[in-house]
């Protein structure tokens, strides 16, 4: 897994739980980074499990809030980090629709050696307020995807309301979701 998404997750804990908290954290995982997390470095993607269920052991937190609140989070961190990927876009369906093409061929370019997810749509010409969203990761993490997905309805204040209708960790073959995107959230 890419550092950026290392960076983000350290700023998720310190704005939520302060600095003391992520260097602890550091401190009760198996992994011994010592440095700060660079973004185009590649990182074990078990280090990023193991930051997680240290911060759901120390904090009590269920796991799977935990990284739908870090997936929301994260949102803004990549939009901060990235604007140019959102230069144009005023949907969240439309960014969704350049994520896989678009957006992750250019992470590839940007960072040697990133696997990010595969995502690919239904209903794509169809209704512009449904989408069928496929995820497929070897990472299993449906609930970050959830929060990104909140996140994007909140940056781009529409609601959007999912139905996982399919799920990796029921032993499905990928995750499937049923998205509607309703009236722009009033301010």
């Amino acid at each position: 897994m890419k550092g950026v998404i290392f960076a983000i997750f350290e700023d998720f804990v310190v704005e939520n739980f302060g600095v003391d908290t992520f260097e602890t954290l550091l401190e009760d995982c198996p992994h011994t980074a010592k440095e700060p997390f660079v973004g185009p470095k590649s990182y074990p993607d078990q280090w990023i499990f193991d930051l997680v269920t240290a911060a759901c052991a120390r904090l009590s937190i269920d796991p799977d809030a935990a990284v739908f609140s870090f997936g929301k989070f994260a949102f803004g961190g990549l939009t901060k980090r990235y604007p140019n990927f959102l230069e144009g876009v005023t949907h969240p369906r439309q960014l969704l629709l350049l994520v896989h093409d678009i957006i992750h061929v250019e992470v590839k370019k940007l960072m040697a050696g990133a696997t990010p997810p595969n995502l690919f749509y239904d209903n794509v010409d169809g209704d512009p307020t449904k989408l069928t969203l496929h995820y497929e990761s070897s990472r299993g993490l449906c609930q970050l995807l959830e929060g990104l997905l909140v996140g994007a309805g909140e940056h781009f204040g529409v609601t959007i309301e999912y139905e996982q209708t399919c799920c990796t960790r029921k032993g499905d073959a990928r995750c499937t979701y049923e998205l509607n995107f309703l009236q722009t959230v009033a301010s």
